[in-house]
C-alpha cells in the first residue's frame, strides 16, 4: 500500500512537471520586445533610465481604455483613429494583457542607458509591463510613482518602434 503511494505520488509529478516548465518558458522577453523597450526611450534626452528588473503584470489599467471617459468616435486621448489597423490593435489589447506574467529584465539585453533597480524605496525608478505587439503596434505601460500612461509606438519600414501617441491614465499632482 505505500509503494503504490509512493508510486501514484512520482506519476503525479511526472504528469505536472512538464506543464509547470512549460509555464516557465514565457518568463523571457523577445528580442523584439527589448528593441521595442529601447525605441521607447531611444529620443528621451536622458543619459540614464532606471527601470524595476522585473515587468509588472498589472492589468486593471486596460478597462480605462473601453469607456467612454478616454475613448470617442475619433480616438482616444492623445491617440488618433485616423488609421483603423491602431483602434483594431486597442481593441484586442485586453485579450493580450490578460497573458502578460512578471518577467525578469535581462541586463545585457538592454543598451548601456538602463539601470536596473531591485529595491523598491530606491526612488526615482520606473515599472513596466512586458511589450506587447499586436500588428504593426506596440503597447508599453509606464508607471511611475505618481502617474501611469500607456505609450504607443510604430514601427516604420526601416524595422524600428517610434513613438505613435500616448494614454496618459492617472497623474497624482502633489504640492
Amino acid at each position: 500500500m505505500e509503494r503504490s503511494a509512493t508510486s501514484w505520488g512520482f506519476l503525479i509529478l511526472f504528469i505536472i512537471f512538464p506543464l509547470i516548465s512549460e509555464g516557465q518558458v514565457e518568463k523571457n522577453l523577445t528580442k523584439e520586445q527589448y528593441q521595442v523597450i529601447e525605441d521607447a526611450f531611444r529620443k528621451s534626452g536622458k543619459d540614464e533610465t532606471r527601470i524595476f528588473f522585473q515587468t509588472i503584470d498589472y492589468k486593471s489599467w486596460v478597462h480605462l481604455l473601453y469607456g467612454s471617459y478616454y475613448r470617442d468616435k475619433r480616438g482616444i486621448a492623445l491617440c488618433s483613429f485616423e488609421d483603423p489597423n491602431l483602434e483594431r490593435a486597442i481593441d484586442q489589447l485586453i485579450d493580450h494583457v490578460s497573458n502578460i506574467r512578471v518577467k525578469e529584465l535581462s541586463r545585457n539585453k538592454l543598451g548601456k542607458r538602463f539601470t536596473l533597480i531591485n529595491d523598491l524605496t530606491d526612488y526615482p525608478y520606473l515599472s513596466i509591463t512586458e511589450p506587447i505587439i499586436i500588428g504593426e503596434y506596440s503597447f508599453i505601460l509606464f508607471k511611475y510613482p505618481n502617474s501611469e500612461s500607456l505609450s504607443v509606438q510604430k514601427k516604420n519600414s526601416e524595422g524600428n518602434w517610434v513613438f505613435e501617441c500616448a494614454i496618459p491614465l492617472y497623474v497624482v499632482f502633489i504640492d
